[in-house]
């Protein structure tokens, strides 16, 4: 299928579906890649005419080819790529860059062993001094081919389950009453700096309260971009488990990314809201538990991920939380089925929203299916919009491509 130097393939297939916004899914459409990037979509003569003697044609015989699947939200560990790959993901958004991480990353790609393309945001410490802040400004941009810092990641609270979260009302025991861990007010003046200086900021906030502080200092920021000019800046809210409607309504007129992580909601908490996360609660707001359809409806950028390694990495099963919101006992009644995401929202979640969010999407033309596109591609079985919201965990991925390069091809393909 791949030419060596990862310059060139085409996919054999046969039909272009008709019925689904071929931005983002083709089914058994004639495909060629040229220099990492999609060069051609049309009938199948015309795509076996382009293939020169350097050319390996792989004929995928009817199955589905989606942009590449990215996990919004994920802290990656050298090593685990490959398995990544074969899941079906061809990207990431790193909340992390501890250690040596950055230095990994660059030897695997030199090595050729990169198979994700990573987007990361190093952590800003609430301890953060101005001139630590500074540091992580300079060091936007720097990277690779495959990965690239671009962003910083912020913390507002903790957890709901172990009651650091911050919520408007305390919880069911007297806790999660306040931000845990940085000053909010000083968190404010860090994400007003990275705004003027043109950064994005990704914000662990769980709770209903840490949702609104964040919203109101992105407000605060535009209200007073660099010199009076505004400054574009893609900000978003990670995690984002409680909120009631007004917070809701204003991630819309804020510009501000809602990134979710469906599974959390499907393996910690049940439908009875008889586990930890809901008891705490308490009812009223177990009810309102990740709004995911809520905030699509409303017209915000949802994007999907994982928090691996705290839940499962398959942008399948990610997906499929998204769309039946059950935990792994699919026996079991969904947590909050009208917050349920339709399939094809799902499969956006992961790929239009997932390059949105990061800056990737009409920018730089990736998370989409089209000539002059990046050629990140997940070839499935069988049409994940057509699949059944409970099989969608276990359909089979046949290839995985970033750049134009296979980093999974399943035996028999």
């Amino acid at each position: 299928m791949l030419r060596a130097g990862a310059a060139d393939w085409t996919s054999g297939t046969s039909r272009l579906d008709v019925g689904y916004d071929t931005a983002y899914l083709h089914r058994a459409a004639p495909l060629v890649a040229q220099d990492g990037r999609i060069s051609f979509l049309g009938d199948d003569p015309d795509a076996r005419a382009l293939a020169g003697p350097g050319t390996t044609v792989v004929d995928l015989r009817g199955a589905v080819v989606t942009a590449g699947l990215t996990d919004g939200h994920l802290h990656p560990a050298s090593g685990a790529e490959r398995t990544m790959a074969a899941s079906g993901l061809t990207g990431g958004h790193a909340m992390d860059a501890n250690g040596d991480s950055l230095a990994v990353y660059a030897a695997l790609e030199a090595a050729g062993a990169l198979s994700l393309r990573l987007r990361i945001a190093p952590w800003c410490r609430p301890e953060a001094d101005d001139a630590a802040v500074a540091d992580l400004v300079r060091l936007q941009g720097t990277g690779g081919g495959l990965w690239q810092v671009a962003g910083v990641k912020l913390f507002m609270d903790g957890t709901i389950d172990n009651g650091t979260a911050w919520l408007e009302t305390p919880d069911c025991h007297g806790e999660s009453a306040h931000a845990y861990g940085p000053d909010p007010q000083r968190y404010t003046e860090v994400v007003g700096t990275l705004h003027r200086a043109g950064v994005p900021t990704a914000t662990h906030a769980i709770g209903d309260a840490a949702v609104r502080h964040v919203l109101d200092t992105v407000e605060k920021a535009q209200a007073v971009d660099a010199g009076g000019v505004p400054v574009a800046v893609r900000h978003r809210v990670e995690h984002i488990e409680t909120v009631p409607d007004d917070t809701v309504r204003r991630f819309v007129s804020l510009g501000v990314a809602a990134s979710m992580q469906p599974t959390h909601c499907c393996e910690f908490t049940r439908a009875d809201h008889t586990d930890n996360w809901s008891r705490r609660l308490g009812e009223e707001r177990a009810g309102r538990a990740f709004r995911c359809r809520d905030l699509w409806d409303a017209g915000a950028r949802v994007v999907l991920g994982s928090d691996w390694p705290i839940a499962p990495y398959s942008p399948l099963k990610v997906m499929a939380g998204a769309r039946h919101r059950r935990p792994a006992d699919l026996s079991l009644p969904p947590h909050g089925p009208a917050q349920a995401l339709t399939p094809l929202q799902a499969l956006q979640g992961m790929t239009l929203n997932a390059a949105w969010a990061a800056g990737e999407g009409e920018e730089v033309r990736a998370g989409r299916v089209a000539v002059g596109y990046r050629a990140d591609l997940t070839v499935l079985a069988d049409d994940p919009l057509a699949v059944a919201d409970t099989d969608l965990a276990a359909l089979p991925v046949l290839l995985t491509v970033v750049g134009g390069r296979v980093t999974h091809r399943e035996a028999g393909v």
